[in-house]
């Protein structure tokens, strides 16, 4: 992630209104400021995700040395795992309500969010079918062996070896094949949900872009003259 990143007055209009809209346990009024103990962006993570963060090891502080307490372990136990590892410069850069760093951080965060949520999603819904899919795994292999039992007049020994052989070899091929087609779908589906997580996104810009392009267009409107009155004839 680069911290030398800029975004532009639309990014960050809409991520200003994405702020607003979290219950958070104090207003946005100067973000950097109101960021800098790093308490905001735990209650960010444990609205969306409440397994990763407990409350009580973080403090609100005004002190800079518990502010930087605070990042070093949202650092440590969140951020790090995201993949949003912050440096020491980072840190005491936050921690002292530098301009613009709180911003790329949220930005990337509400990426790394969104991610993660979808991640979830496919894991429940993962469980949900992969017991079918077992059980119609099982239902072919007993099919097959129950027609090899009928074709063949072998003996006993001979019969369950066969069996065992078949069945193995059976069970090895189909837990590659499945476990192969289950992370090219993992990774297809990851990459749709992060594509409609932009779309869905620059939808959002749009429509901030079209109310703004309407209200400039009212204010041209207003401030046109209006043609004076012709005067009466005596």
């Amino acid at each position: 992630m680069s911290w030398e990143m800029e975004l532009d007055e639309t990014l960050l209009e809409d991520l200003y209104i994405w702020i607003d809209s979290l219950p958070l346990s104090r207003p946005k009024k100067r973000i950097e400021r109101d960021f800098s103990d790093g308490i905001l962006i735990a209650e960010i993570i444990r609205y969306y995700l409440p397994d990763l963060i407990e409350m009580h090891n973080y403090t609100p502080a005004n002190s800079l040395q518990q502010k930087k307490a605070n990042w070093g372990i949202l650092n440590k136990k969140v951020l790090s795992n995201f993949g949003l590892d912050l440096p020491d410069v980072i840190i005491n850069g936050l921690s002292n309500g530098k301009p613009g760093l709180i911003e790329v951080l949220l930005f990337n965060l509400r990426l790394k969010i969104d991610e993660e949520l979808e991640l979830q999603q496919k894991l429940q819904q993962q469980q949900i079918t992969t017991p079918r899919q077992s059980s119609l795994s099982y239902i072919t292999s007993t099919t097959k062996t129950n027609q090899t039992n009928l074709l063949t007049n072998r003996s006993n020994k001979s019969n369950k070896s066969i069996k065992l052989t078949n069945l193995s070899i059976h069970k090895d091929i189909s837990r590659l094949d499945y476990e192969e087609i289950k992370q090219e779908c993992l990774q297809q589906q990851e990459d749709i949900e992060v594509l409609h997580a932009k779309i869905r996104r620059l939808e959002h810009v749009l429509q901030l872009k079209d109310i703004r392009i309407s209200e400039l267009s009212r204010a041209v409107e207003d401030s046109r003259p209006t043609r004076p009155t012709a005067l009466k004839k005596k």
